[in-house]
């Protein structure tokens, strides 16, 4: 791999991780202080900051997508194929749980997106990408 690519793919995790980190203390944050918002618009904002993380997210996914070869995009596509049977057997599951009572917890699909990116990145791992 040439250095060109590995500083490419470097700076791709700097700014995934810098957003991911903005996600997190967004949900926190959301979580902890809507509460004390009394304005409908204003708690409106705040409620749709961590969507607004992943869509920067999704953006820089995106962009580094484009910059790969065809193997590594490839290896990509495949990830997010196995990434998006996973999520469909896990919401279909979630789903059937919470209809049954069986499972009654809130914020399940909260916690999704993220359980969704480990997932593929473990996907990414086992199909052979060294990033």
């Amino acid at each position: 791999m040439s250095e060109r690519i590995r500083k490419a793919q470097r700076r791709h995790l700097v700014e995934l991780f810098a957003v991911m980190a903005v996600y997190l203390a967004a949900v926190f944050g959301v979580a902890q202080y809507t509460d004390y918002i009394e304005s409908g618009v204003l708690r409106t904002v705040v409620v749709l900051a961590p969507p607004l993380t992943l869509a920067a997210a999704c953006f820089i996914f995106v962009r580094n997508y484009r910059r790969l070869d065809e193997r590594q995009q490839r290896i990509q596509a495949n990830a997010a194929a196995i990434t998006l049977v996973v999520a469909i057997v896990g919401a279909s599951t979630l789903g059937f749980l919470k209809s049954f009572g069986v499972f009654a917890h809130e914020d399940d699909f909260l916690w999704f997106t993220p359980f969704l990116i480990v997932v593929w990145s473990l996907a990414r791992r086992f199909l052979g990408d060294e990033c």
